[in-house]
């Protein structure tokens, strides 16, 4: 194996490590980083035990920003010193969709008192 190929490997051993620590520290299940990454928890599952099958760059991109970290966070390609692992940003509030309320008609000037 070359050293290309030997530094690939570590890098890849490396993010799997890191991908699941990440999602343990946030108390996470694979189901719950599957759902805010929208990464299908089997590939998860996969990356987590070690194999390569199905990651590309478009997938570590989205679990790492569903994790809030940096993309080089998790490939170890960043000095651990140089910048904190962050917490994962808490989602949005959903806004309900659809119309608005009428306002409640004015009582008549006799019924107020």
């Amino acid at each position: 194996m070359n050293h290309l190929a030997q530094k690939s490997e570590c890098s890849m051993d490396i993010f799997c490590t890191r991908l699941k620590a990440q999602r343990e520290r946030l108390g996470w299940n694979q189901s719950e980083l599957a759902r805010r990454s929208g990464v299908p928890s089997q590939v998860i599952s996969r990356l987590e035990s070690g194999a390569r099958a199905g990651l590309t760059l478009d997938v570590a991109r989205r679990l790492a920003r569903a994790l809030g970290v940096g993309l080089d966070a998790l490939a170890g390609t960043l000095d651990a010193a140089a910048e904190p692992v962050a917490a994962a940003p808490t989602p949005a509030p959903t806004r309900r969709r659809g119309r608005p309320r009428r306002a409640a008609p004015a009582a008549p000037a006799s019924a107020r008192g």
